[in-house]
């Protein structure tokens, strides 16, 4: 299940992933956030996918598909600034596919393991 909530406080996407997602709803998510009108131009967003998982049978091909999707959301933002929180090698290491595959002058990503860590990062910009 994907899960999001804008904190108005800290102007923070906060999304939580648990348990297993799929492909689809990790798209669907994507295009919430491109679709959602209230969301500032300057959009941070901190994912917390620590309980999460991909499907045992996910693909690198997979995340291709992912990339390709995660550019709508940029053409209506001008900055996107997106930390991911995994505990798992997998999801590690889908995560650095995922970092090379995106980069664009918009969109910045980066991986971590504690929530404290990722909100650190995007305080930064």
């Amino acid at each position: 299940m994907i899960k999001s909530t804008f904190n108005s406080k800290s102007s923070i996407l906060e999304t939580i992933i648990s348990d297993e997602v799929t492909i689809d709803e990790i798209k669907k998510y994507i295009i919430s956030i491109a679709e959602y009108k209230n969301l500032p131009n300057i959009l941070k967003i901190m994912t917390d996918a620590s309980l999460g998982k991909l499907p045992e049978n996910i693909k690198p091909e997979e995340i291709h598909k992912i990339v390709k999707v995660n550019n709508l959301p940029l053409l209506k933002r001008d900055l996107i600034c997106h930390a991911l929180v995994v505990s798992s090698p997998k999801e590690t290491a889908f995560g650095h596919l995922y970092k090379d595959l995106s980069r664009r002058d918009n969109y910045y990503f980066n991986i971590f393991s504690t929530k404290e860590a990722a909100i650190n990062w995007l305080n930064s910009f």
